[in-house]
């Protein structure tokens, strides 16, 4: 988990939260960062047109 409690634009009360509750927007920030990357994936469509090796 990305710790961004410690960056100085925080307030300071922003640090005690983090302690408490846990940084709820890096957990954020890194799910949707592994949703685009899933989704990326999931909408690559370069190699549907290429013949597949198939077991006989």
């Amino acid at each position: 988990m990305t710790t961004t409690a410690t960056r100085p634009d925080h307030p300071p009360i922003y640090g005690s939260l983090v302690e408490e509750r846990g940084d709820v927007l890096a957990e954020t920030r890194e799910v949707a960062e592994r949703i685009q990357r899933e989704t990326r994936e999931a909408l690559d469509w370069r190699g549907l047109g290429t013949p597949q090796h198939r077991p006989e």
